[in-house]
């Protein structure tokens, strides 16, 4: 049983225009940064610690890398979500100062293999929403 010609056409046509929306899609697609994430994940300390750093855009030369923290979630906030143990230690506590020296020096890492690639000359930060919205913590 074969297709009247008024549903080939529509079906050529309805064909045609989900390949138009595919090719604009790869058209747009930076596929630099898979290959960036790919080059955070190399570093040991990084693939391994509890938050998962990765570019969420590029805009020009200025990478825009995900961050646990900002002025809405400062550092000992998000320490104490990934490590319940620091949760309510003072900020000079001494497992709490190296925890903020451990991120310190992973995102420095993430930044300087970023920036270590000739089409990236800036960085920006943005906090990743998304990530803390998966825990159940909902940020403005």
């Amino acid at each position: 049983m074969g297709l009247d010609r008024g549903t080939k056409i529509y079906a050529a046509t309805l064909s045609g225009i989900l390949l138009l929306i595919f090719l604009g899609w790869l058209l747009t697609r930076d596929f630099r940064l898979s290959e960036i994430n790919a080059l955070i994940q190399q570093d040991h300390d990084t693939a391994t610690y509890p938050y998962p750093f990765r570019i969420l855009e590029i805009v020009g030369t200025t990478a825009i890398i995900s961050s646990p923290r900002s002025n809405t979630m400062p550092a000992v906030r998000f320490l104490g979500i990934i490590n319940p143990f620091l949760n309510n230690k003072s900020t000079q506590d001494p497992q709490m100062i190296v925890a903020q020296k451990k991120l310190a020096s992973i995102q420095s890492k993430v930044k300087k293999r970023v920036l270590g690639r000739d089409d990236i000359d800036k960085v920006k930060w943005r906090i990743d929403k998304e990530w803390f919205s998966q825990k159940g913590i909902w940020l403005e």
